[in-house]
């Protein structure tokens, strides 16, 4: 191979690799850049700690995409910079019901499920790391906390309560149920 042929060839590469590495920057930053994230458009839908019900799916009025028609569901939003966030639901024995905690861009950090209910209850108390080292440093060392404590990596965050309706008659159970969420800011 000519030298001319290598040198073209290694221009190639090098202009293929950078492109590429361009490229992923670019779409590993869109998110860092985003204006309106997951936090910002659940805002104008209802206050920071209030419960608020996401409106049925129904063919062509998805307020969010993905949404089951079978599923009904309620967010509340958080933030922590008052302090750590409990968060209480009640689930029924009739049916699945879940809860996902989520950052302020949207990305899950712990989930639960009606399984995890103790008494017919789910909750946990959603912290910042500093908030958790205080907590930890007032624990007695020879009884551990009853708390289940959820480390979320924004000040900023919400919960998504579903609940799943398995017969069309059973949706307003399951809407009570979504609705049993809250979300309360405690003293730390």
């Amino acid at each position: 191979m000519s030298a001319a042929l290598r040198f073209l060839a290694a221009v190639v590469v090098g202009a293929a690799l950078i492109a590429g590495a361009v490229h992923i920057v670019a779409i590993l930053l869109v998110p860092v850049y985003a204006q309106r994230d997951a936090f910002a458009r659940l805002s104008a839908l209802g206050e920071l700690n209030a419960t608020v019900p996401l409106p049925r799916a129904a063919p062509g009025e998805e307020t969010f995409p993905f949404l089951d028609p079978a599923l009904t569901a309620s967010f509340c939003r958080f933030n922590l910079a008052g302090g750590p966030v409990r968060v209480r639901a009640s689930v029924g024995d009739e049916s699945f019901a879940a809860l996902s905690f989520h950052t302020q861009r949207g990305a899950v950090f712990y989930a639960l499920t009606d399984k995890a209910a103790s008494h017919g209850a789910i909750e946990a108390l959603v912290v910042s790391p500093e908030q958790l080292r205080v907590l930890e440093s007032r624990d007695p060392d020879d009884e551990p906390s009853r708390d289940l404590r959820l480390v979320s990596a924004t000040a900023n965050g919400f919960v998504l309560m579903r609940a799943f309706s398995d017969q069309p008659s059973l949706y307003r159970g399951a809407e009570k149920v979504v609705m049993s969420l809250s979300c309360t800011p405690e003293p730390l």
